[in-house]
């Protein structure tokens, strides 16, 4: 310090020194506080979640994308086109009538499940080796955990370049549960696609008794035309006939019901002064009227009868077609044709 400068003096200086520095300190605070006090204004905070929101639309659009089902897709080079996929009527639900045991009717699905099937077909577009793997697929509900298919058809396989593969994939789900819409989702690597698949059909027991379609008493009263070709489909999917039938062209398919090779013939000798569609008509909507002479092996078929009352479960025009095929079946098989 200068010893010419009063000691008054300096205290002031440096006191005058301190709060300048102060006021500058503040200053500079305060335009920091201005520079990033947009952060809080409605108008920066509407935007942030405008975009926020688009952003998660976008999201939640490519997300649904990418779950829309498809007939036909490619993924890792393996081409696959679905055919069809139906469902087969859960043949251990016989509502307050019987519940078979699984026992009765081999690889079927326990009571309280139905079966869908979904028929594929892959083409490898690729100069290198694919391989099928059927525990690629899942049943996927909207609602509940995912189901891995069954059968003997699940396994691997290989495809070389330009070869093709046809298989089945079966899924037995319980649907008396809420699950909402129902796909089938291939997962191959990192890929995923998704394929359409039907609404399953009610359960026989819990439909009302009798269903929604009262059924003329008279076969010659039921209206639309059948068609044969259309029965054959219901009967050998649809409505799943066949596991307890068999196929009438296949002698000794059946299971647990009668073999119908023939049957348009021997049903007009069942009973007395009943014609032999009438006799048909009658074994499909009130199949406890009249039992077959004989089942399996020739034994005779078991009372009360083991078939759903299909009046619950059939519109008039299946019931229609279906007779028309059954109608058709005049030939018998000869034995010679069993596997």
């Amino acid at each position: 310090m200068d010893s010419t400068t009063p000691v008054g003096d300096a205290d002031r200086t440096d006191a005058e020194g301190r709060g300048a520095r102060k006021r500058h300190a503040r200053r500079q605070q305060r335009r920091e506080s201005e520079a990033f006090a947009w952060w809080g204004r409605p108008g920066f905070l509407v935007f942030c979640l405008a975009v926020a929101l688009t952003a998660t639309g976008w999201w939640f659009l490519l997300d649904t994308g990418r779950k829309i089902p498809v007939q036909e897709v490619t993924l890792d080079d393996l081409h696959l086109r679905l055919g069809q996929a139906r469902w087969v009527l859960d043949q251990m639900d016989h509502g307050e009538n019987f519940q078979k045991p699984s026992v009765m009717m081999p690889d079927m699905p326990d009571w309280g499940k139905q079966r869908v099937t979904v028929e594929l077909a892959f083409f490898n577009r690729s100069s290198e080796v694919k391989i099928y793997d059927g525990e690629e697929f899942y049943l996927v509900p909207e609602y509940g955990e995912a189901v891995l298919p069954m059968g003997a058809q699940v396994g691997r396989a290989k495809l070389g370049p330009g070869q093709t593969l046809n298989t089945a994939l079966h899924f037995d789900f319980d649907t008396r549960m809420p699950h909402g819409k129902l796909r089938v989702e291939w997962r191959r690597g990192d890929d995923t696609a998704y394929l359409p698949i039907p609404e399953p059909a009610e359960h026989y027991h819990l439909r009302p008794r009798g269903g929604e379609v009262n059924f003329p008493p008279d076969a010659r009263l039921v209206m639309p035309l059948g068609e044969p070709t259309r029965g054959r489909e219901l009967f050998l999917g649809v409505y799943g006939c066949v596991a307890c039938h068999g196929d009438p062209t296949v002698a000794g398919s059946n299971h647990v019901g009668p073999h119908l090779a023939g049957v348009a013939s021997a049903a007009g000798q069942r009973v007395e002064g009943l014609p032999a569609a009438q006799y048909l008509y009658e074994s499909i909507i009130d199949p406890g009227a009249s039992i077959a002479p004989e089942c399996k092996n020739g034994q005779p078929c078991a009372e009360p009868t083991a078939m759903p009352e299909y009046a619950s479960l059939m519109s008039v025009q299946d019931v229609a077609d279906v007779l028309m095929y059954l109608a058709s079946l005049r030939e018998t098989v000869p034995a010679t044709a069993a596997p």
